[in-house]
């Protein structure tokens, strides 16, 4: 079979808008996409440093944001030490802003962060990666899966805010409950909670359809893991509770 011609400038900058019109987790999982084979393993990374990029859009837009504007990018690229100076910063911004908005879009950070041409980005690739790619739409659906788990803590957690802020019982059961959920969130259990849940649901989809008893002996030390874990970071919440239990009482006497 002949090799695809390889793209036009105009046929690569039109595709390139169709892409940075696209919000930023669809930017993210666009690039893994097309990238797949060399982020094999990596996954989460990329899914993570989209999270990070997006945490420095303006409160409210973060859900649709496609892009940084130059303040927004100068201070996204000066938490993560990439750029020092002002000079710097413009340099850096000329080499990523590919479409020359003075914006900088996820797609774009990606593509300068992991030295990606736009040409790579848009090529045919391999047409057996049918594995690969099933290995990376599960890493999407965990991690929107915690991101989700993540958003509904921290609403909960703002609702026992206000309400810890008040006086008498209502307010220092708010407290008790606020201080256990952030202790849960600093060991790391509610999370640990939402992927152990889906690493059991994907191991059992694949009982389903594959090797029963291979699938049975792997999703067996899954849940032995899961379980040693669980029990270390509830032992941790539990003495947390404990102790913020006892704060609240105090105050309430």
């Amino acid at each position: 079979m002949a090799e695809a011609a390889p793209l036009t400038t105009e046929e690569i900058k039109a595709k390139f808008a169709e892409v940075t019109a696209l919000g930023i987790a669809d930017q993210c999982k666009y690039f893994l996409r097309e990238f797949v084979v060399e982020f094999s393993g990596q996954f989460q990374e990329v899914l993570d440093l989209s999270e990070e990029f997006k945490s420095y859009a303006p409160e409210g837009g973060k859900d649709d944001v496609r892009e940084l504007d130059q303040t927004q990018a100068h201070r996204f690229l000066e938490k993560r030490g990439e750029t020092m100076t002002a000079t710097a910063l413009r340099d850096a911004l000329k080499d990523i802003d590919l479409d020359s908005n003075s914006k900088v879009s996820f797609i774009e950070y990606c593509l300068f962060n992991y030295k990606k041409s736009l040409q790579e980005l848009f090529e045919e690739k391999p047409g057996n990666l049918a594995d690969l790619i099933a290995k990376l739409e599960a890493a999407i659906d965990m991690h929107e899966e915690v991101q989700e788990r993540r958003r509904s803590d921290e609403a909960e957690m703002k609702k026992l805010e206000a309400l810890a802020g008040g006086t008498g019982v209502k307010a220092a059961k708010a407290k008790v409950e606020l201080e256990g959920m952030r202790a849960r969130s600093h060991t790391g259990q509610n999370m640990a909670e939402v992927r152990a849940g889906f690493k059991k649901r994907q191991a059992e989809k694949a009982l389903a359809k594959g090797d029963p008893m291979a699938e049975e002996m792997e999703r067996l030390k899954l849940e032995q893991k899961e379980a040693e874990d669980d029990l270390k970071t509830k032992q941790e919440a539990s003495r947390q509770r404990l102790k913020d239990r006892a704060a609240a009482f105090a105050e309430g006497k």
